[in-house]
């Protein structure tokens, strides 16, 4: 049997607490994507889940990386836009991807860039629907698309602050 959950998060650690929650109640993850999870019935509490945000990681690297999590025991469940779900039976302990401070402070620097890059664009789309805005007869919708542009923006401040906070710990 399979059930698909619709939730947007903003934070990262929510996300993988749902999930994991999700499979103590004998739903494990099968797909993800932006905002749809699609989950297939089984033993509640079998599995761990964790997600990992990859980066620009080469496909070598990818592939290197993911044989590593392999060897460790760990499954990975799928992957979209650069996000992985990885998973390893309840059975054999404790399962983090990142063990020590240097490795989880490079994740939180790589997560901190991406969303840098986005909200950065973001600001600048505002500044563009904002500056032609007079210049246009479609002034209304330059002012709507600034308005959103800037909406995203202040969104993604909230996990930009988060990570930054983890960081710092």
């Amino acid at each position: 049997m399979r059930k698909v959950k619709y939730r947007i998060f903003l934070d990262y650690d929510k996300e993988e607490k749902w999930v994991n929650d999700m499979a103590k109640e004998g739903w494990h993850l099968e797909k993800f994507s932006v905002g749809r999870f699609v989950f297939v019935k089984g033993e509640p509490g079998a599995f761990i889940y964790r997600n990992e945000y990859l980066g620009n990681l080469s496909e070598e690297e990818k592939v290197e990386y993911f044989a590593l999590l392999q060897d460790s025991g760990a499954t990975i469940v799928h992957e979209s836009f650069n996000w992985i779900y990885v998973k390893k039976p309840v059975n054999e302990g404790p399962f983090e991807l990142y063990t020590d401070a240097s490795s989880k402070i490079d994740y939180y620097n790589r997560l901190l860039n991406s969303l840098l890059i986005v909200l950065i664009v973001n600001i600048a789309g505002a500044t563009i629907n904002f500056s032609i805005m007079g210049l246009s007869n479609k002034g209304v919708f330059n002012l709507g698309a600034g308005i959103l542009h800037l909406l995203v923006a202040a969104l993604i401040c909230i996990p930009m602050v988060k990570i930054d906070k983890h960081k710092k710990k």
